[in-house]
């Protein structure tokens, strides 16, 4: 309750910023992602690669498919929120399935039996509750997002049904981390495409905003009208 309260307050202030302007606070954001990309090239990237390079495929599907199987339940919250009641029937059939059948989540097995989901997040609820996407902000260490996907993002690292904060207590290995790196290296063919762009920044912003709509009407984007 404390974390949707907080979320709803910062929906207040995006109202508020809410201008034509996609990105008016672009000067900032561009220090914000300097810093990023220098922590990026110098830790995240290099860990992620040499992960990808020198772990077998069969462990990595493993750990992919663990923390997934973990992802989904945070999608099925949303699901539930965004009273999408079939494919939350389907997500909670995948968690079912994969967490018993498939070892905790270490084989997706539901996959196979024609079980899929696509991944829902609070910015995404947000967005179905009709929460306008607000400024374009880029966040420290986290990347590209707008006030609406920021304020979702503090609800779902804060959630109950962040299953991988659960799994933090456990092991000598951050679970956070693990699930940082496993996200980062189904990045890195975006991360290739962007250092060839001219400007990766906006570039950066264009695929994000792009993405996030796609997300949000779940491929089904609305025909817009020409203007006469």
């Amino acid at each position: 309750m404390k974390q949707l309260l907080v979320s709803l307050i910062l929906l207040m202030f995006s109202t508020i910023l809410m201008a034509e302007e996609v990105d008016p606070f672009e000067e900032v954001n561009r220090v914000v992602y300097e810093f990023n990309e220098t922590v990026d090239d110098n830790l995240l990237e290099p860990v992620s690669r040499a992960y990808k390079d020198h772990t077998p495929d069969f462990l990595q599907n493993r750990v992919s498919h663990f923390f997934g199987n973990l992802r989904d339940v945070s999608t099925l919250a949303n699901q539930i929120l965004q009273f999408k009641i079939e494919q939350g029937a389907i997500t909670l059939g995948r968690v079912v399935v994969n967490s018993t059948i498939g070892l905790y989540g270490l084989f997706d097995v539901a996959t196979d039996m024609s079980l899929t989901t696509e991944n829902e997040d609070f910015g995404q609820t947000l967005a179905v509750w009709g929460v306008d996407n607000g400024p374009y902000i880029m966040l420290p260490l986290m990347g590209p997002s707008t006030l609406r996907d920021g304020a979702g993002l503090y609800v779902d690292l804060t959630s109950d049904a962040n299953l991988v904060n659960e799994m933090d207590d456990v092991g000598s290995i951050s679970a956070s981390a693990m699930n940082i790196i496993d996200k980062r290296v189904e990045l890195l063919p975006a991360t290739d495409l962007l250092d060839q762009s001219d400007d990766p920044y906006i570039a950066m912003r264009s695929s994000y905003l792009q993405k996030r709509k796609f997300d949000i009407f779940d491929g089904n984007l609305p025909v817009e009208e020409d203007e006469f």
